[in-house]
């Protein structure tokens, strides 16, 4: 006990703790304002991750590899490498569903991203590769659905989460950038200079579901640390009238 209490000193020193210890207050589950706060609240405290409690880093996240097949009829394959993206600690909900009787979940959250990495470029029907540095700035809504059940310890229940199915939906028009010299030799390629047209034609779209494949892997790490924050304080320290 000792050592719990002086972890809940150390990670969250300097915020108002709950009743069992969390830096948030527990919320009716309809009340997305008091939601959107308490999230905030979690996010500021632990955005750089309490690996004592499996808790991850969000803000910086790393993401070491993603590979991501833009468009099988052109032929266009990216592969990034140690992906940086920031903005997941100023995620808000938009919109939060809790069945209780399925015992399921619908998390909206919007964020604002950065995210900067190595790309390799590749055009598969023509056996070319293209490398560079890859960056974007968008708005997005992750969108995470699962399960739960509730569990007995002791005198108090708690939370244990499923596994979640991750989507995406980007806002607006993204801000994506190659750096000058990978540009330059796209630019000059015979091949790729020949995609241009019909990449023109979907590029919104493409890029998109680009940057939704970032946005829907960053999402595993937000509800892993979901599921983290379940194994340390009770359904109680989260929802109001709901559980023992």
């Amino acid at each position: 006990m000792a050592v719990y209490r002086s972890f809940l000193v150390l990670a969250f020193a300097g915020c108002v703790l709950s009743e069992f210890g969390a830096p948030f207050e527990p919320c009716d589950k309809d009340d997305i304002k008091c939601l959107s706060a308490a999230t905030e609240s979690f996010l500021e405290k632990t955005c750089h991750g309490l690996p004592d409690y499996d808790i991850k880093a969000i803000d910086p996240l790393i993401i070491p590899e993603l590979k991501y097949e833009v468009d099988p009829d052109m032929g266009l394959y990216f592969e990034f490498k140690n992906l940086n993206v920031t903005g997941l600690k100023n995620q808000q909900i938009s919109d939060f569903r809790m069945d209780t009787d399925k015992k399921s979940v619908v998390l909206k959250t919007k964020a604002t991203f950065n995210i900067v990495g190595d790309v390799k470029i590749s055009l598969t029907k023509h056996n070319k590769v293209f490398n560079g540095v890859y960056s974007a700035a968008y708005t997005a809504l992750g969108n995470s659905k699962y399960g739960y059940s509730l569990v007995q310890k002791g005198d108090l229940e708690y939370f244990e989460v499923g596994p979640e199915t991750n989507s995406c939906e980007i806002l607006g028009e993204p801000d994506i950038k190659l750096d000058s010299n990978l540009q330059n030799v796209i630019d000059q390629d015979a091949d790729a200079r020949a995609l241009k047209p019909s990449f023109e034609t979907k590029k919104v779209t493409l890029r998109k579901n680009t940057l939704c494949r970032v946005v829907e892997t960053a999402y595993i790490t937000v509800i892993h640390n979901i599921r983290a924050s379940a194994k340390i304080y009770p359904c109680r320290a989260f929802f109001n009238k709901m559980c023992k």
